[in-house]
Order: C-alpha cells, then sequence, then structure tokens
C-alpha cells in the first residue's frame, strides 16, 4: 500500500469518526433545545404561581398565595389579610379548606363574604389545591450542596420534600427509600451520581439548569472533539478542505454561543441562591425587629407605671388609674400589632367607648 493510499485511508477513518460525533452533537443539541424549553417554561410556571415556594404544610403564608387559594375556590371578594396572627398561624391545607368553608356554606354571613352583592356561587364538591410542587426527584442521584442542615427520617419522597421545603435555607436534600432517610443541604455544588435507591430531590427550576449544563459541557467537548479530528485532514483535498471550512465555522460559531450560554447558565444558579439567601436573612432580620419592638413597647409601659405610682406617693393606686393605665398598656400594644380588619374595628369601638364614658354619654369608672 502506497503513501497516498495510506493517506487516503487515513481521510476515511477521520471522516468516519467526523461523521459519528456530529450525530452524537447533533443529538444532544435537540436535547440542549428541549431542555432550554423545559426551564423556560419551569420559570414561567413558578412566576405564575404564588404558591410555588409553599407546600400544604407551609405556614405564613403569602398575601398573593392567600388570594390565588380564596379566588381559586370561587369566592369573589378581596381575600382575608394574611398578616393576621391567625392567618400566620395555619398551614396552606388549612386555608384552602377554611377558604372552601367560605365559598359553599349558604348562610348570609359566608355568602356575602365570600361573593359580595353577587349569587353567581361556586359548585365545586371539593377544594382546590395549588399546584406546590416545585421539586424533581432524580433517580440513582444525590444532592450534598455544599453545607449540611440536618437529617432525618422520613417514610417517603414527599415527606423529604416537605421537610426541604419548610426549611428556608434548603436548596435540596437526598432520600433513600430503603433507608428511609433524608438529607438537607444548602447551597450548589452540582448533581452527583448515587446508590439505584437513591433520588436527588432539587426545585425544578434548578434541576432544569443543571440538565442543560451538563449538556452544554459535553457539546463543548464535542465541538472540540471535531475541530481536532478536521484539523488532521489533509489540506491538499481542496474539495474536502472547502467543506471543512465551512463546518469549522459553524462549529466555532457555536462553541461561542454554547460559552456564552454557560456563563449566563452559571450566573442564574449564582443570582437564584443569592436572592433566595438575601429573602431568607430579610425574614430573620424583620421578625427580630417586631419582637424587640413588643419588647420595648412592654418595658416602656411598666417603667410608665411605676413612675406613675412613685409620683403618686401611694403604696397602691386607686382602681381608675389602674384601669386607665391598662386601657393605655392595650392601646399602646394595638397599635403596633394589629393587620385584621376585625381588630381595628375592635379598636375603634375601645376608642369610642373611652370618649363616650369622658363626655359623660356612658357610665365612667
Amino acid at each position: 500500500m502506497n503513501s497516498n493510499e495510506i493517506q487516503n485511508d487515513k481521510i476515511k477513518s477521520t471522516l468516519i469518526k467526523v461523521e459519528a460525533l456530529q450525530k452524537e452533537y447533533e443529538v444532544l443539541l435537540q436535547q440542549y433545545q428541549e431542555a432550554m424549553s423545559t426551564y423556560v417554561s419551569d420559570l414561567q410556571s413558578i412566576s405564575s404561581n404564588p404558591c410555588s415556594n409553599f407546600n400544604n404544610n407551609s405556614t405564613n403564608i403569602s398575601q398573593d398565595c392567600y388570594s390565588k387559594i380564596w379566588a381559586d375556590q370561587g369566592c369573589l371578594t378581596q381575600a382575608p389579610n394574611s398578616d393576621s396572627d391567625w392567618a400566620k398561624s395555619q398551614t396552606l391545607s388549612n386555608l384552602v379548606n377554611d377558604s372552601f368553608l367560605w365559598a359553599t356554606e349558604t348562610d348570609d354571613n359566608h355568602r356575602k363574604g365570600c361573593y359580595g352583592d353577587s349569587t353567581n356561587y361556586t359548585t365545586n364538591t371539593s377544594p382546590v389545591f395549588p399546584n406546590t410542587n416545585i421539586f424533581t426527584a432524580l433517580k440513582g442521584r444525590t444532592w450534598w450542596g455544599t453545607n449540611k442542615i440536618s437529617e432525618s427520617e422520613a417514610s417517603s419522597i414527599e415527606d423529604c420534600q416537605s421537610m426541604c421545603a419548610n426549611n428556608d435555607k434548603c436548596s435540596g436534600a437526598t432520600f433513600n427509600p430503603v433507608k428511609r432517610y433524608c438529607w438537607l443541604r444548602e447551597g450548589n455544588n452540582g448533581i452527583s451520581a448515587g446508590q439505584d435507591s437513591d433520588y436527588a430531590l432539587i426545585p425544578k427550576q434548578t434541576a432544569s439548569l443543571e440538565v442543560m449544563q451538563s449538556l452544554n459541557k459535553r457539546l463543548l467537548e464535542l465541538n472540540q472533539e471535531i475541530s481536532s479530528e478536521l484539523a488532521n485532514i489533509n489540506p491538499e483535498v481542496e474539495t474536502q478542505t472547502i467543506e471543512n471550512n465551512k463546518k469549522q465555522e459553524e462549529l466555532n460559531k457555536s462553541y461561542m454561543q454554547l460559552l456564552n450560554q454557560k456563563i449566563a447558565m452559571q450566573k442564574q444558579l449564582q443570582e437564584y441562591y443569592s436572592i433566595e439567601q438575601n429573602e431568607n436573612n430579610e425574614s430573620i432580620f424583620v421578625t427580630q425587629q417586631n419582637v424587640s419592638l413588643r419588647f420595648w413597647v412592654l418595658i416602656t409601659c411598666l417603667v410608665l407605671l411605676f413612675t406613675i405610682k412613685k409620683m403618686l406617693g401611694t403604696t397602691s393606686l386607686p382602681f381608675s388609674v389602674i384601669f386607665w393605665l391598662i386601657v393605655l398598656i392595650i392601646l399602646i400594644i394595638l397599635t403596633y400589632s394589629l393587620s385584621s380588619p376585625a381588630g381595628f374595628l375592635m379598636w375603634f369601638i375601645l376608642i369610642m367607648s373611652i370618649f363616650l364614658m369622658k363626655t359623660g354619654n356612658l357610665p365612667s369608672v
């Protein structure tokens, strides 16, 4: 076999390898485009669903989610205030059932409260629960994040998901149904291989981004492999050279697009966890401020009571003084604590009673 035949066989072998790599590239590129479409769809679904960050056992439901629950049952009026002490203490499931009760009870109070002046009542026979399944379960995979939060027994995937959803720091979890155990983690360190019985439980948008990153990485590798193989073909073959140059230009263009998308995906993941962490920190700060405010209001009232007692110079205060001090303390606390229309109504009634009492229209104390 002469040198030309050897060279031709080498070119044919290279072309066969390039063709195989290009077929794999085309298949992966199709999967990549589908994954991108899934990611966009997940983002749209989450952004349009204000209850996506809660599950049936979650408390402190947001106003937007409560409004959706209220409307889903058929109610036409404005949803109750989610900041009320009662609403904050209720689980999402309880709010759904309570809203359904308002929508289906036939007494005038419930009808007016749910439908206002409308007579177009719902015909739902069971409560409508919002779609709160924000997790994807990946079999044979694990999610260890960057830091440990907690770990405990769990009877099902749903229980493990619920544990993660109820923890503000949780970015994902690993569940093993054989061991009946759930590991909660924070931060993002990618999906890793696990046992056949393991499940990586992560938010859908995170799963979509992880899949896209994996496909993106392989596409970049294939791009480089194809470019390297094309460079080995004898440049003296003119027709083949022109075709190879076109392929190389397309690969270069595709490579830059994939590289830019890879950078964008990494940035999105970083922003996602940064925003999530900031929201958690703000929530903790607001809670601490509320507790601190109520504490200092109570201390102020006690100091005021002690000061008045010293000023009067008596061992025991008259009943009228004690009564009005109690009223004053209640008014101060209510001013900082009220959040529902019913609460403000009671506050107004109390003020009016005091006014009427002091003007002589009611018996004074």
